[in-house]
């Protein structure tokens, strides 16, 4: 086991040893920072009395956090994940894996989190934090507002004649005049 710097560690490692079931919650403990057992209620277990979750439970729990997820990508290696992502390994596990220190949070380990894995990656969902994804909104230029591009103006009552309404009306009136004398 080769353990990071302590500055390249994210997240707050848990174990989920010695069981062995839970593994998606344990990651959901540790990217969310929330009690285990307050994420493990927000998932519609049913009968079952294992904790073993699915992409749509870890999914449906990171979105009512507010989480932003992407789409669920394969990958054949390390080198595919980037970013702080959900990884499911062979073996029918999960662990979170911090692409952009090369950290990796095994659930199932007692140590952790370490610089190496032997795991094999088979897919993995890329995850922003709440806090990451506002901080990116207002870091994003804003398009310009409706008014200033001219769009949902407020005008003044038609009773006040500005120059182009005055304009308009003598044109208009000055026109029905020409008419009236070609008429004659």
């Amino acid at each position: 086991m080769t353990q990071p710097a302590a500055d390249k560690v994210r997240f707050k490692f848990v174990t989920q040893c010695p069981r062995d079931d839970g593994c998606g919650v344990f990651v959901l403990q540790m990217l969310t920072g929330k009690p285990y057992d307050r994420l493990a209620g927000m998932i519609d277990w049913g009968v079952q009395t294992n904790h073993y979750t699915t992409w749509k439970e870890l999914r449906g729990v990171l979105t009512a956090l507010g989480w932003q997820t992407g789409g669920l990508r394969k990958a054949e290696s390390w080198s595919d994940v980037c970013g702080i992502a959900v990884v499911h390994v062979e073996g029918d596990h999960f662990i979170l894996y911090d692409a952009d220190n090369g950290v990796f949070y095994d659930p199932g380990q007692p140590d952790g989190p370490d610089l190496h894995s032997r795991l094999v990656p088979m897919n993995y969902l890329p995850v922003q934090s709440p806090e990451t994804v506002r901080k990116n909104a207002k870091a994003r230029p804003q398009p310009p507002s409706s008014q200033a591009r001219g769009y949902g103006k407020t005008h003044p009552p038609s009773s006040v004649l500005t120059p182009n309404r005055q304009m308009n009306r003598t044109m208009f009136a000055s026109s029905r005049l020409d008419a009236r004398l070609i008429r004659g």
